[in-house]
């Protein structure tokens, strides 16, 4: 019966391959040696991007652990077993810097979450990550170089003015604003 089932759920051309074959499990047999190299390859392919992404600077910590959670599953379905602990380790792992002391937290807690509780938490982790970062306004115009007259080139003076701010942004938690005066 599981024999009928399988040819009739192949294309045709398969079909006419494994038709004389007696036993569905010749027939499966047949298959994962024709098609188990193309899995082999899939299973690289995603492992490779698992292990390479980073949660990029300014994006949402949602749509990374969404991310993350999609290649975990596809992995899963090529046949790789990655425990849960692991998992949500390899997530705090992709995590910049901004999120250090939840990792730490985590770590000195000894938190034991699901993927979908983790994603729930760093939710809640960056919305209070973006209030506390500080808001920096700064303004650098061109500096502008000019001799005068009596001046034998030995030196330049360099003008510098700050005008109102005209661009603000948020340090990153590593970052540091210097200002420099004479």
């Amino acid at each position: 019966m599981a024999r009928c089932y399988i040819l009739a759920s192949m294309a045709n051309v398969l079909q006419h391959q494994h038709q004389s074959m007696r036993s569905a499990y010749d027939m499966l047999k047949s298959l994962k040696e024709m098609f188990g190299e193309q899995n082999h390859a899939a299973k690289q392919t995603a492992m490779k991007a698992l292990l390479n992404t980073k949660m990029a600077k300014g994006s949402s910590v949602r749509d990374h652990v969404l991310k993350m959670m999609s290649l975990m599953n596809e992995l899963e379905v090529l046949g790789a077993v990655i425990d849960k602990e692991s998992q949500v380790e390899m997530v705090l792992q992709t995590l910049p810097d901004s999120f250090q002391q939840f990792s730490l937290k985590y770590n000195m807690n000894k938190m034991d979450l699901s993927l979908v509780k983790l994603l729930n938490k760093l939710q809640a982790a960056e919305s209070i990550i973006k209030q506390q970062a500080p808001v920096v306004a700064f303004n650098v115009e061109k500096a502008s170089i000019s001799k005068s007259k009596g001046d034998s080139g030995a030196t330049n003076h360099i003008y510098t003015t700050l005008r109102g701010f005209r661009e603000t942004r948020r340090l990153s938690e590593n970052e540091v604003c210097i200002f420099q005066a004479n």
